[in-house]
């Protein structure tokens, strides 16, 4: 068996004002055909495992770009077209191949393009003709039709949010990949449209959790495959936007049909109470004021990378400031040109420094202030899931007004309690701490806080929806549109 591998993906805003062009999947992760050179990461597990299972069982493998831009605005026409026409190039030069497995993230929007993914696929599908076999994994927060699933074999998501299974779900679909080659499945694909958008946790809270465990209980039974829910990314303005459930059956279309269904009305029924909270910044300001056993932590929601927004805004920093909390950290802000002021100056040094609100319009406004750099750090990471690191640039942490700020050159998330540690924060002192993240902290924090509050401040990543300028989505949907499946009348 021959083997093509490759990786594109991002997560697209559209309501962000700032464009993703190629020197963000730079940044970000960018290998030529060698992703088994690549430190573990979340972007290149999926890829690794297929390359290490196709060779333990002897097959070749042939690999084009792997590539990841952190999430933003919508991607450069010139620049998807480029990746794009790379991978189908070496595709082309890779021929005759026997299957080819994608890691994408799902919601990529470019100019001209609303569904980058299919796209690539529709064009793939072109490419090597009907008998090669195409598999793909996708993020949860994925935008999915008609025309993918027409295009490929095998669809697998993500299943949990926080995303913890990128590798299991990368074994699931190889599995699926090896019987399907050895003739023993003929996989049928049918999605259910829900008809829903929003966020919805799938661990340690909500309806979620049993729903989540009744489809991984209800494959290999009754002749289905393989169960995905695509939650959807609820910031794009796109046409074919929304949670949809995927559902692949051995050989029979209605199968996969009823299975589709049947999940579907049951994640649309859980909706309301599987849907994450949102605190009002004024209320999430007074609860930080009260001093308790442990910190209370306040997630910045609508300035998170992982949304596609900057991550650069001082909207809590400010808030701590004017309300005299100085036993608190915040962390991460991103701010490439401060932390490199903060390099020049070093350890120790008190300056006037203007933190964060540079990048767009949303951004503002930048907060001056007295500084004092505690740490510096170049090439700094933090660890993930098992030997996984999060590559964060450099890294300066300063003292402001009491408050330690840790400033990255690279944007990020959270992923895990190294972000402090590693750098010179601790974290169980704190009388509030605020991150920059929506949701994939909330495990991680479970018994070392008094309190979790998901806040939304003023930020390119709103989630109040009805604050958007939705004038693409499909509608209706909900909860823009009460019951648009009529199954509460």
């Amino acid at each position: 068996m021959r083997l093509f591998i490759a990786t594109m993906g991002t997560e697209t805003n559209t309501f962000a004002s700032f464009p993703t062009g190629l020197s963000d999947f730079r940044n970000c992760l960018w290998n030529e055909a060698r992703i088994e050179d690549e430190p573990p990461s979340p972007w290149v597990a999926p890829c690794q495992i297929w390359h290490r299972n196709a060779l333990a069982r002897g097959w070749e493998v042939a690999q084009s770009l792997h590539v990841f831009a952190s999430p933003a605005g919508t991607t450069l026409k010139a620049d998807y077209e480029a990746i794009r026409d790379r991978i189908l190039s070496d595709l082309a030069a890779a021929m005759p191949v026997d299957a080819v497995l994608l890691c994408m993230h799902g919601a990529m929007v470019a100019e001209g393009y609303d569904d980058c993914e299919g796209d690539l696929v529709t064009r793939m599908r072109a490419l090597v003709g009907p008998d090669v076999r195409i598999g793909i994994e996708l993020d949860l927060h994925a935008h999915i039709d008609e025309v993918i699933v027409e295009a490929a074999d095998l669809i697998v998501f993500y299943k949990t949010y926080p995303h913890i299974d990128h590798s299991e779900r990368a074994e699931d679909l190889f599995a699926l990949m090896v019987r399907l080659l050895a003739g023993e499945i003929d996989p049928r694909m049918a999605l259910f449209d829900c008809r829903t958008m929003g966020l919805f946790p799938t661990t340690m809270e909500g309806p979620l959790i049993a729903f989540s465990q009744a489809i991984i209980e209800a494959e290999g039974k009754d002749g289905i495959l393989s169960l995905s829910l695509n939650h959807g990314f609820p910031w794009a303005d796109v046409p074919l936007a929304g949670a949809k459930m995927l559902a692949i059956a051995d050989g029979d279309i209605e199968i996969a049909r009823a299975a589709a269904r049947k999940f579907g009305e049951q994640f649309y029924r859980d909706r309301r109470e599987a849907t994450l909270p949102f605190t009002p910044f004024d209320e999430a300001i007074a609860e930080a004021r009260i001093k308790g056993d442990k910190p209370l932590l306040i997630a910045d929601t609508a300035d998170q990378i992982g949304s596609g927004a900057p991550g650069d805004t001082t909207h809590v920093l400010r808030a701590f400031i004017e309300n005299e909390i100085t036993n608190a950290a915040i962390a991460p802000l991103w701010d490439p040109m401060a932390v490199g002021i903060c390099m020049q100056m070093g350890v120790g040094a008190r300056l006037h420094l203007r933190i964060g609100g540079k990048f767009e319009p949303f951004s503002g406004p930048s907060l001056d202030a007295q500084a004092e750099v505690l740490f510096l750090k170049k090439n700094a990471w933090q660890d993930h899931l098992g030997e996984e690191r999060i590559m964060i640039g450099d890294v300066a942490v300063v003292r402001v007004a009491g408050i330690e700020v840790l400033l990255t050159s690279r944007r990020t998330n959270l992923f895990s309690l190294s972000l402090f540690s590693l750098h010179g924060i601790t974290f169980d002192d704190k009388q509030v701490v605020a991150i920059k993240n929506l949701y994939k902290h909330k495990d991680l924090f479970l018994t070392n806080t008094r309190k979790q509050l998901f806040v939304a401040t003023p930020g390119t990543s709103n989630p109040d929806w009805s604050a958007l300028d939705f004038r693409r989505l499909p509608r209706p949907i909900w909860p823009l549109d009460e019951d648009p499946l009529g199954l509460e009348g």
